[in-house]
């Protein structure tokens, strides 16, 4: 999950990196409900609500489950059925990453 914001100058998405699955997690983590924050790409500095945010899904744990379903499918091919179970690892990879992005987009904080 990759948390972004737009900028209001150049209308480009900025990406912010943190440790937190839920916006009062990142409430506690920043310590105010607002940031100041400089556009990586036009170099404007804004002020943002917390609230502003919105997680991106980031793909990269997918792929990671995609790689390590074709290394064990490739373990387990004379077991039949056991081999096709592995393509179920990427969609679980998915699926977590759609319901963290989407329980971070629901919650607000005052």
């Amino acid at each position: 999950m990759k948390l972004s914001y737009r900028c209001e100058s150049c209308k480009k998405d900025n990406f912010i990196t943190t440790k937190a699955s839920d916006r009062h997690g990142l409430l506690m983590e920043m310590g105010t409900n607002e940031f100041n924050e400089r556009c990586k790409h036009c170099g404007h500095f804004t002020k943002k609500h917390i609230n502003r945010l919105y997680a991106d899904d980031n793909y990269t744990l997918v792929i990671v489950g995609f790689i390590i379903s074709v290394i064990v499918t490739f373990f387990l091919w004379d077991l039949g059925w056991v081999s096709t179970l592995t393509g179920t690892i990427p969609l679980f990879f998915w699926i977590e990453m759609k319901k963290k992005s989407s329980a971070f987009n629901k919650t607000m904080v005052k």
